[in-house]
């Protein structure tokens, strides 16, 4: 998990195409608020800036304003699909389609990272928008706020520290693999940080998810050693080498990039490599 690169353009435009190309009776309503909008939308820039996030208090909108706002986001649409390739292309020009929150599946949607629900003035404002996959977005809920500070982790703001604090648990169990994810944070982390990492990753499951994808991996892993063996390498560099392929992960992805950990930490026991290797020899 690392922090991405937010829309670089300006956001209130953004809103105003949106707004553009709709034909229907929302525009109008919409229209009659934009003075309000567009002040709004400066102080969602200067708070975002200022890690402030919190003190966003709700704009008073009568119900028929607000399902106006909130259909002016739909995720299939023309300005939406260019705002999800704009953020899911690094400095490289390449896409990244995984979803920023789990690093697990497709990102096929955009997110909200402050809800809609409460906040539907910001429901076309790009740096609240974030690429999400279906199930991620399904286990998120509406609560960001714990103690008066953001709770939930803004991937365009926080600064999240190329430190591990994820780890694999391999083991053999009858004969089986057996694969347990656990959190460890180091002493001296940031407890801002942590206490909303610990959030992300209890309200997402993904310590959960993680195990339940993690056979297709091991047998990626399999594959591997199987083409490395009949190719007689040497096991210690066939080991090196997927440390190093995770290595590599982990500089595009973050030092946490379960799939990397995954990996080395089957390779570093000699146990589960041994089996591994028996696996795909067999």
């Amino acid at each position: 998990m690392k922090k991405r690169s937010r829309y670089k353009q300006n956001a209130y435009k953004f809103h105003r195409y949106v707004l553009s190309r709709k034909r229907n009776d929302s525009r109008d309503i919409i229209e009659k608020i934009e003075c309000k909008l567009r002040r709004r939308f400066g102080l969602y820039k200067r708070l975002l800036n200022e890690d402030k996030l919190e003190e966003l208090t709700h704009l008073r909108l009568t119900e028929e304003r607000r399902k106006a706002l909130k259909d002016l986001y739909s995720y299939d649409s023309k300005p939406f699909c260019e705002l999800r390739i704009e953020l899911t292309t690094d400095e490289n020009n390449r896409k990244s389609n995984l979803c920023p929150n789990c690093l697990l599946e497709l990102a096929g949607t955009l997110d909200h990272i402050i809800p809609q629900a409460p906040f539907p003035e910001y429901s076309t404002n790009p740096y609240n928008l974030i690429p999400c996959c279906s199930t991620c977005n399904s286990k998120k809920n509406d609560d960001w706020i714990k103690d008066g500070k953001r709770s939930i982790i803004d991937f365009y703001i926080d600064d999240i520290p190329d430190i591990q604090f994820l780890y694999v648990y391999p083991k053999l169990v009858k004969g089986y693999l057996d694969i347990t994810y656990e959190i460890h944070f180091p002493l001296g982390y940031d407890i801002t940080i942590k206490d909303r990492l610990e959030n992300h990753f209890g309200k997402l499951e993904l310590l959960k998810r993680y195990r339940e994808n993690s056979d297709d991996k091991i047998s990626e892993l399999e594959h591997h050693i199987k083409i490395s063996t009949e190719s007689s390498i040497n096991d210690d560099i066939v080991k090196d080498i997927i440390i190093k392929n995770a290595n590599e992960m982990q500089k595009r992805l973050g030092v946490n990039y379960w799939v990397a950990i995954l990996n080395i930490a089957c390779v570093s026991d000699d146990v589960i490599y041994n089996y591994l290797k028996g696996c795909s020899i067999n």
